[in-house]
């Protein structure tokens, strides 16, 4: 059973931070807090919880006016390729439209594209490092 949700209080924030952090930043060997930045005051954080678990998480906040970010998207390991993921940016992007955001973008490493392009996104730009891994923009525009 799973139940995606916003973030409602400090401790289930910390545990998400402790869980983005145990899939985007400690396989690549970087400290704890470098899963957190500037931008997360007023985001709206979702998470996946199964059994009082988190095992998924992904993060929404609007970048420039009408246009908003999607980031951090983390799936435990174990919990990968079974649909998680893809409902947790439909999520977002639900609440994208819910905020009367006209685009998001999000910045997917390259081996996701194909994940992403599934939702709609499509590739912006060209492909770039990111911590040492290739990443590209890509861009969903949302229907009003």
């Amino acid at each position: 059973m799973l139940d995606i949700r916003e973030v409602n209080n400090q401790q289930e924030l910390a545990e998400m931070f402790h869980q983005r952090w145990l899939v985007l930043r400690s396989p690549l060997g970087m400290e704890k807090g470098s899963e957190r930045d500037n931008h997360e005051d007023g985001a709206v954080h979702l998470v996946g919880i199964c059994e009082r678990k988190i095992i998924a998480s992904a993060r929404l906040r609007e970048s420039s006016p009408g246009v908003g970010n999607i980031s951090y998207v983390a799936v435990l390991p174990e919990f990968q390729n079974q649909g998680i993921g893809t409902k947790m940016i439909q999520n977002l992007i639900l609440k994208a439209q819910q905020k009367n955001l006209k685009a998001v973008r999000l910045m997917s490493r390259i081996n996701a594209i194909k994940f992403y392009q599934k939702l709609g996104f499509s590739e912006q730009d060209k492909p770039f490092e990111h911590l040492g891994i290739p990443h590209i923009f890509m861009q969903l525009e949302i229907p009003a």
